[in-house]
């Protein structure tokens, strides 16, 4: 799934997000592009799931 991440805007942030991605179960990889403000996750994870967890992070996100 591809998220974007608006209020994403540096290494930090990057970090963040990912690491709370990597704690979520299902996720098995994250790939972020912070140029673009995209967080593309893959797994078995759901939508609701990662974005909550995006969002548990102090992001907001919504699908691509």
């Amino acid at each position: 799934m591809k998220l974007i991440v608006q209020d994403m805007s540096c290494q930090h942030c990057v970090k963040r997000i990912n690491d709370a991605l990597r704690g979520l179960d299902g996720v098995e990889e994250v790939v972020i592009d912070l140029e673009q403000k995209l967080v593309e996750v893959s797994g078995t994870a759901g939508v609701d799931a990662v974005i909550n967890v995006i969002k548990g992070a102090g992001y907001t996100a919504r699908v691509k």
